[in-house]
């Protein structure tokens, strides 16, 4: 497997592979690291928020280029990796048996915790095939009203349908495994304070968390101001949820979420 690799100036990694998707290296302050791998090439879901999106979709990426991807990283940084997130170029739900098969791979042959393991989604209609997955899990939500989510993210579900299964996973799971919903926020398109009254007016299961990610302007599109994002996140902590922002990493590489063309 060809590759080339990009270095950000926070020290973030993009592994740039030949057949035209990346795999990130994100090191954290403690000296561990996590890598976000990719599991096709080119997305055909079309989030507006998203470069991936834009292309054109070429294929699923097989068990093996999924693994690899984790190989390489770990031969780069000289060490084990502690976390791997489902969260590069593609949706999980459309390349789910080697999504799978590659994460149960991932979780032997480098013995990384399936708790250290997240598969991420944009929603799709076969979201309750990942109700028995023994992973963590991350869902995009980005929006807590159904006709924004849809502009948004073509093709995905109600947000009804997410709360009930996202309630069942954790319910059925207990302690074991749990759910990230992520928010990217953005400028006048779903940071408003009617926005956070409607998230918080839902009953989520007081084991979910919430990623409030910064965005990366795309299209006229621009990121909330850094004191929205704050607001957003103490009003999700006093509600009683776990929250936290996602701040840009390798955004000067397009390593950063979103980024990957």
């Amino acid at each position: 497997m060809k590759y080339k690799i990009d270095n950000s100036k926070d020290g973030t990694i993009r592994i740039i592979f030949n057949e035209g998707y990346s795999a990130v290296v994100i090191p954290t302050k403690d000296g561990k690291n996590t890598v976000c791998v990719s599991c096709q090439i080119g997305c055909c879901v079309g989030c507006k928020f998203c470069y991936s999106g834009k292309i054109k979709f070429k294929r699923n990426l097989t068990i093996r280029e999924i693994v690899e991807q984790v190989k390489i990283a770990q031969e780069i940084i000289g060490k084990r990796p502690q976390s791997i997130v489902f969260m590069g170029m593609g949706e999980p739900l459309l390349n789910l048996e080697n999504v799978i098969e590659a994460a149960e791979e991932i979780h032997n042959k480098f013995s990384i915790s399936r708790y250290r393991i997240t598969i991420s989604t944009s929603a799709l209609k076969n979201l309750n095939k990942l109700s028995k997955v023994k992973f963590n899990l991350a869902i995009s939500l980005h929006s807590p009203f159904d006709s924004i989510r849809k502009k948004l993210i073509p093709n995905t579900v109600s947000i009804s349908k997410i709360i009930k299964f996202v309630n069942s996973f954790c319910k059925n799971h207990k302690k074991r495994f749990g759910v990230m919903i992520a928010y990217t926020l953005i400028k006048n398109v779903n940071d408003s304070e009617k926005d956070l009254k409607k998230l918080l007016s839902y009953k989520w299961h007081k084991r979910i968390l919430f990623n409030l990610v910064e965005f990366n302007n795309i299209e006229g599109l621009k990121k909330s101001e850094d004191k929205i994002m704050e607001k957003f996140k103490l009003a999700i902590i006093k509600a009683g949820y776990k929250c936290f922002i996602r701040i840009a990493r390798g955004r000067d590489i397009q390593a950063s979420c979103g980024m990957l063309e």
